[in-house]
């Protein structure tokens, strides 16, 4: 049988892969933060790299030049990854399409990314953070069947925090969309189906990002009437992308509903 001939790759490097797996699209400005690098030389020697190995592809924003290139995984980087016990076959039989998605659709994953540092940002030492994508959450079948953005857990040594997380931005733009995904959580906890999977363990706490404090107060309201109708323990948390990008340390910037 023929055998794909790979072309060898740091240790560091695959770790960038199984980044892009995980969250599918990403900027130099990103990784830099993620790596704690003063300067992204490195981040682009790496990933420049890759590029000429032909295991990433380089997205140009043609409207705008000088936004930073966006990177995604191309179909050779599959050789790598198969090696990956926690990367999906039919994920990876996907990656040819990366390039083609939408800008919206980009925009939307790029700025879970930035979830995802904020969270690494606030992480308590001696504290675990697992934070998983939709990439990761594939196959599990006792989640909502509406995948959440992310899934969430940090760990102490005195608790254990769960936490679904939602985006509503220009990809997920229409109101009725944050709507009808609160409805589906309460339904999907009254089904009983996470506690019945989960030792009856309690329900994640919800957590929603939207597009600006005019959404933020609509969905409170919404949240409040919903919320108050169920008998379910049902804690949700909202904030703006513009709360999350220009957080400071300390400053708490999610708004309990209930």
């Amino acid at each position: 049988m023929y055998k794909q001939k790979l072309q060898p790759i740091t240790k560091t490097q695959k770790k960038l892969l199984f980044l892009l797996y995980k969250f599918r699209f990403l900027t130099t400005i990103q990784l830099q933060k993620y790596f704690n690098h003063k300067d992204s030389h490195r981040i682009r020697e790496w990933m420049n790299d890759l590029k000429n190995k032909k295991y990433i592809s380089s997205i140009l924003d043609k409207t705008n030049p000088t936004k930073p290139h966006v990177f995604c995984l191309t179909t050779n980087s599959r050789y790598i990854l198969r090696e990956n016990m926690d990367c999906d076959r039919l994920v990876l039989n996907r990656l040819y399409k990366e390039k083609t998605r939408h800008k919206v659709f980009i925009n939307h994953l790029l700025f879970i990314f930035d979830v995802y540092l904020y969270f690494l940002s606030r992480k308590e030492k001696m504290s675990t953070l697992n934070f998983a994508t939709q990439q990761d959450l594939i196959g599990y079948d006792f989640l909502p069947k509406e995948l959440p953005d992310a899934y969430i857990m940090t760990k102490t040594k005195y608790r254990i925090d769960k936490y679904f997380l939602d985006l509503f931005d220009d990809y997920r733009k229409p109101a009725g969309i944050a709507r009808f995904c609160l409805r589906k959580y309460i339904e999907f906890c009254e089904n009983g189906d996470w506690q019945a999977n989960t030792n009856n363990s309690p329900f994640p706490s919800l957590l929603f990002i939207v597009s600006d404090e005019k959404r933020k107060k609509h969905l409170q309201h919404y949240g409040e009437y919903k919320l108050g109708k169920t008998f379910e323990d049902i804690s949700l948390f909202l904030t703006t992308q513009d709360s999350l990008r220009h957080s400071q340390d300390k400053i708490n910037i999610w708004k309990r509903v209930r």
